[in-house]
C-alpha cells in the first residue's frame, strides 16, 4: 500500500523488560485513502495478539469478516483481531476518499475483550462522533501528536481507557434524560426518603395516575418506583453505617425503614455484604457515598 502526505501514523515501541502490562498501545493514525491498493488481509499480517479499531469519518471502506461483506460508512467502526479471517480495503469502484481514525492495541486482555464484543455485537457497529469511544480516540491521536505519550505506563492506561469505553458503550447504553414529571418524582423521593412514602403520593408529585406513573418510571429507568426508593435508602444507610456509631436498627429508622430485619436483608442483597460486616470493614469509614447497581 502507498501513503499520501495526508496519512499520519504513530507507532509505540516501549522497551521495559520484563514487560509489565497485558495491554498497550501499538499504533494510532488518521488517514485519508484514495488508493485502491489499500488492503489489509488479517490472515497474512505478521502482527500477533493485537486488535484494530478503525472508525470512518467520511466516505466508506469495506470489510470482509469470516466471509461476510460489510460496508463501513461514516459513523461506523470495525473491530478485528490479528490474526483472524478478515480483510479491509478501499473499494475498487469508489471515487470518494475514505477518511478514518484507527488504533491498534496489543495484548491478551485486549484480545479477550475484543472477542467478547465481536461475538456479542459483530465486527461492525455505529457510533456518533460525540460518543465516549470516539472522543477518546480523537484525544488519543491529539495527545500522541503532541508527544504526551512517552512510556508504556501511559500507553497502557490509554489502551485500557479506550477499550473499556468501547465495552461500556456497547454493554451499558447511556441513560436518557428523564421526562420532567419523572424528574420531579425523583427529586421528591431523594428529599423525603427518610419518612414513609407511598406510590400514590410520589405519583401525585409527577402529576400522573399511580398505574401510569409505575409504567412510565419502569420504562424510563428500568426499575420500579419503590425499588428506587429502597436503593436511595440503602445508599444513605451505607453512609451512616460508615460515618456514625448509630446501631443498625437506628440507621434503619433514619432512612425510613421501620423493620430492622427487613433492612438487614435488603442491605445485604443490595450491597453484597451484611450491614454489620460492612461496618466492620475499616476502609468503608472513608466512604461518603456508595455507588451500586440498581
Amino acid at each position: 500500500m502507498s501513503k499520501t502526505s495526508e496519512n499520519v501514523s504513530y507507532g509505540f515501541r516501549f522497551q521495559e523488560q520484563p514487560y509489565p502490562f497485558v495491554m498497550n498501545l501499538w499504533n494510532v493514525g488518521w488517514e485519508t485513502q484514495t488508493d485502491q491498493a489499500y488492503r489489509w488481509d488479517g490472515t497474512k499480517r505478521m502482527e500477533r495478539e493485537k486488535i484494530v479499531f478503525q472508525y470512518t469519518l467520511s466516505g466508506y471502506g469495506e470489510l470482509v469478516h469470516e466471509g461476510t461483506l460489510y460496508k463501513v460508512e461514516a459513523g461506523q467502526a470495525f473491530f478485528v483481531s490479528l490474526p483472524s479471517a478478515h480483510c479491509y480495503y478501499y473499494p475498487e469502484e469508489e471515487t470518494e476518499p475514505w477518511e478514518f481514525l484507527y488504533v491498534t492495541i496489543e495484548g491478551k486482555e485486549a484480545l479477550r475483550l475484543q472477542k467478547h464484543m465481536e461475538n456479542k455485537y459483530g465486527p461492525v457497529f455505529s457510533l456518533q462522533k460525540d460518543s465516549e469511544p470516539i472522543r477518546r480516540l480523537f484525544k488519543l491521536y491529539a495527545e500522541t501528536a503532541a508527544g504526551e505519550i512517552q512510556d508504556s505506563y501511559t500507553g497502557s492506561q490509554k489502551a485500557y481507557e479506550f477499550i473499556l469505553s468501547c465495552f461500556r458503550f456497547l454493554e451499558v447504553p447511556p441513560k436518557q434524560v428523564v421526562k420532567e414529571p419523572l424528574a420531579r418524582a425523583i427529586r421528591y423521593i431523594e428529599a423525603n426518603y427518610a419518612r414513609p412514602l407511598t406510590l400514590e403520593e410520589i405519583a401525585q408529585e409527577a402529576g400522573w395516575s399511580k398505574y401510569y406513573f409505575i409504567k412510565q418510571f419502569k420504562t424510563e429507568l428500568n426499575i420500579t418506583p419503590m425499588n428506587y426508593v429502597t436503593i436511595i435508602r440503602i445508599k444513605k444507610a451505607a453512609s451512616l453505617l460508615a460515618q456514625t456509631d448509630d446501631t443498625i436498627a437506628e440507621v434503619a429508622y433514619q432512612v425510613g425503614m421501620d423493620d430492622p430485619n427487613y433492612f438487614t436483608k435488603v442491605f445485604k442483597k443490595t450491597v453484597g455484604v451484611s450491614a454489620s460486616k460492612f461496618r466492620k470493614n475499616e476502609d468503608n469509614h472513608l466512604i461518603d457515598y456508595i455507588v451500586t447497581e440498581w
